[in-house]
């Protein structure tokens, strides 16, 4: 008398492994097609690029209020630069700083003016630079450029195509 010996494994649990075979499928497909369209950047609250909006309108125009009491003497009101000072705008500021993380622009700011350097707070000298990334072209966004230094070092400055 021979006994039958089963190998296969119980219903139940054939059941249990394709239904989580399916959801394991989903779930990682959702997270390739996220990764893909860069949506797990953006779910983060990190955009990749100035190009994307780093900045908010607000900070902008406290940058714009700051440049107009602190820089326009020595820059001027188009940000070509006055005499000696160089211009804050355009195809000569775009090469200097192309590819510049945008704490080092933070830094420039900061040993400004040459009389009185570091007068402004780093705070004032973030939403500076974001009047000044507006002016060259660059896309407002919907989260306020953070004054942190990982985030400021992450984005580099790029100028946008015409």
């Amino acid at each position: 008398m021979s006994i039958a010996v089963n190998n296969d494994p119980p219903s139940w649990l054939l059941i249990f492994m394709n239904s989580w075979s399916v959801k394991a499928r989903a779930v990682l497909s959702l997270f390739v097609i996220a990764w893909l369209t860069g949506a797990a950047d953006g779910a983060l609250g990190q955009p990749h690029s100035v190009l994307d909006g780093v900045f908010t309108e607000e900070q902008a125009v406290r940058g714009q209020t700051l440049y107009y009491q602190h820089c326009l003497q020595c820059h001027g009101e188009t940000m070509a630069g006055v005499d000696k000072a160089p211009a804050l705008a355009g195809p000569q500021f775009g090469s200097t700083w192309n590819n510049a993380a945008l704490a080092a622009l933070v830094a420039r700011i900061q040993t400004m003016p040459p009389d009185k350097p570091a007068s402004l707070a780093h705070e004032e000298s973030v939403d500076l630079l974001t009047y000044i990334l507006w002016y060259n072209g660059l896309p407002l966004g919907t989260v306020p450029l953070g004054t942190e230094q990982e985030v400021l070092s992450a984005l580099k400055f790029e100028t946008p195509a015409l």
